[in-house]
C-alpha cells in the first residue's frame, strides 16, 4: 500500500518548522554537554586554599625518649649507618 497523499512539496512546507526546532534543540544539547564538560574538567585538581592547608614547620618537632623508634641512621643522627662514597 502506498500513502494516500504524497505531495512532497506540501509536506516539506508543513514540516519545516518542527524540523528546524529539532535541529535547534540538538545544537543546544551539544553545546550544553560541552559546557558541562568544560566546567567539570576545569574544576578538577585545584590546590586547596591556603587557609585550609595545615603546614608543619621544622620547629614543631616532637621530642620523645622512646628508644624503640626505628628510623634511617641519617634521620637518627647516627653515623654508623652512612655509606662512604668514593
Amino acid at each position: 500500500m502506498s500513502a494516500p497523499q504524497t505531495d512532497v512539496e506540501k509536506q516539506e512546507k508543513r514540516h519545516k518548522g518542527p524540523l528546524t526546532g529539532m535541529a535547534v534543540v540538538a545544537v543546544f544539547g551539544v553545546l550544553l554537554i560541552l559546557f558541562l564538560l568544560f566546567i567539570g574538567f576545569g574544576q578538577g585538581n585545584e590546590p586547596e586554599a591556603e587557609s585550609t592547608v595545615e603546614a608543619v614547620g621544622s620547629d614543631e618537632v616532637e621530642a620523645t625518649d622512646d628508644t624503640g623508634i626505628v628510623a634511617a641512621p641519617e634521620q637518627m643522627g647516627d653515623e654508623a649507618g652512612t655509606a662512604v662514597q668514593q
